[in-house]
């Protein structure tokens, strides 16, 4: 590859890839002339020889997945997660040719499927999004899933009392705890942080005023990556229970760890000083019947029964929204002004 100014001054990065056997020369324009440009660019030059090298007549589902997969800029976690969705997608369609995939097809290939609808939903959302990166390559000319409805649940929703602790069910399961379950429940309670985004956390990362979230546990790839969304990048800010929290925490860290030999800067951390991880945690918990999530749903509806806005809390807990949130935090609302509307019942004015 090699970098190339035309008479009109504009830089192209431009390289030689193999196309049916022969070598053709590929280019395209960056603006400044940077790793992060030359990275960007050998990907679009290599998605241009890409779709040079098949005939959509003849490409088929499984090698129009190996290219999306190969191509896609995701984290490694993400990666593994698509690859399980394409395995349900591809036993549910069959590895056909992209051209016989219509509308139609896709429709009674997902509805007909005897898979959970949990399942197939899930698949469909990744199909979708596939589907519209090949019409973008070329490959098909309009997406077969556009209007491919998700399948209906098969059974109803949960209950949001079931999706959040009350104070007092807290309390009573702070009381069952000891060590680093006691202290990790009462954290997340405290933040609503995700169970990932806590694992990953360093005390570094703990500011007089703040908590960075910028970074998180993966338990599919073992690995440290970026959080979420864009939106789970935050400040979290240190109410002044969690600074109580956050003291008496880190006075029982440097005690523990003196105790039994350990140096790490995790914030949290297993007995033998490694990543405090999820799998670790629910051990700790399931047998209280509660799962780590709850956590972060707990939270919400803690800070939604002092009158804390929606709004505020999804910035706090890193979400743009999502229906269990809203579900939770509606339902905890809607419960405290029947609790308001009942005292003001029982009071006499006049």
């Amino acid at each position: 590859m090699w970098i190339e100014r035309t008479s009109s001054g504009t830089l192209r990065y431009v390289d030689r890839i193999k196309v049916d056997g022969k070598y053709k020369k590929f280019s395209t324009a960056i603006e400044k002339d940077t790793a992060q440009a030359r990275r960007a660019a050998a990907e679009r030059l290599q998605q241009k020889a890409m779709a040079e090298s098949h005939d959509p007549t003849e490409m088929s589902l499984k090698k129009a997945v190996e290219d999306y997969l190969k191509l896609k800029d995701c984290r490694e976690s993400t990666r593994i997660y698509l690859r399980g969705q394409f395995r349900v997608i591809e036993d549910v369609l069959g590895d056909v040719p992209l051209q016989t995939l219509t509308p139609a097809y896709v429709r009674r290939s997902f509805y007909g499927s005897t898979k959970k609808h949990s399942v197939l939903n899930r698949a469909l959302n990744s199909f979708k999004t596939f589907c519209d990166w090949c019409v973008g390559m070329e490959y098909m000319e309009k997406s077969p899933a556009a209007g491919v409805k998700r399948l209906k649940d098969e059974k109803p929703e949960k209950d949001p009392e079931e999706l959040y602790l009350e104070a007092d069910q807290l309390r009573t399961l702070l009381d069952g705890l000891t060590g680093m379950p006691y202290y990790m429940t009462r954290f997340l309670a405290l933040t609503g942080m995700r169970i990932g985004e806590a694992s990953a956390l360093d005390v570094s990362d703990i500011t007089d005023t703040y908590i960075i979230v910028s970074k998180a546990f993966s338990c599919d790839s073992g690995e440290i990556t970026k959080p979420k969304n864009v939106s789970s990048i935050r400040k979290v800010f240190i109410q002044p229970e969690l600074r109580e929290l956050l003291d008496e925490f880190l006075q029982w860290r440097r005690l523990n760890q003196m105790a039994h030999g350990i140096r790490t800067e995790r914030l949290f951390y297993s007995r033998t000083g490694t990543i405090y991880t999820e799998r670790y945690y629910r051990r700790s918990i399931m047998r209280f019947g509660v799962h780590p999530h709850m956590m972060r749903h707990t939270h919400v509806a803690l800070l939604a029964e002092q009158g804390i806005s929606l709004e505020a809390i999804a910035r706090r807990i890193g979400h743009t929204g999502t229906e269990t949130t809203k579900r939770v935090y509606y339902h905890v609302t809607a419960k405290q002004k029947e609790k308001d509307e009942s005292m003001i019942a029982a009071v006499r004015i006049l």
